[in-house]
């Protein structure tokens, strides 16, 4: 007897298959870590996390105007982007909206020639790619209470 890991099911008929709980899984991880990024800075201040991360930029060509923009809003696109991925609403927009928040993330990094911050955004990079082709698996969504109504 073979097992098929890929599209077994967890328990029994009517479950849902390993992919599609290894989807969640990961949906979720992602989620909770964008979620919390978000939500514990409006909980300690944004200003805390804010300022000292500014002061990183200092000597850099971008212009403080600009760096303490894109700084206070991160925060926010953090929160909304983790929540909807928590959910599983609006997946793919959620997805590729996280793509954007990293690439400007990298950004950041490299303009402070902060290589190691770019090689842990290439990590997510492959997390978000794997969401985002398989998004077929995307199991305990509302997605997929939307796509019913």
């Amino acid at each position: 007897m073979t097992s098929d890991i890929w599209n077994g099911r967890f328990a029994g008929p009517g479950s849902p298959t390993n992919m599609q709980l290894g989807y969640l899984i990961m949906r979720l991880m992602l989620g909770i870590n964008l979620f919390q990024h978000g939500f514990m800075r409006y909980l300690t201040g944004v200003s805390n996390w804010e300022q000292p991360m500014a002061e990183t930029f200092v000597g850099t060509f971008l212009p403080q105007p600009f760096v303490h923009t894109v700084l206070y809003t991160i925060p926010a696109v953090e929160l909304v982007l983790g929540t909807l991925l928590l959910l599983g609403l609006f997946t793919r927009w959620a997805i590729l909206g996280s793509v954007v928040l990293f690439l400007v993330l990298a950004y950041g990094h490299g303009v402070r020639q902060n290589w190691a911050g770019i090689h842990l955004i290439m990590h997510y990079s492959v997390y978000f790619w794997i969401l985002f082709v398989l998004q077929n698996q995307n199991w305990m969504a509302l997605d997929n209470k939307r796509a019913t109504a």
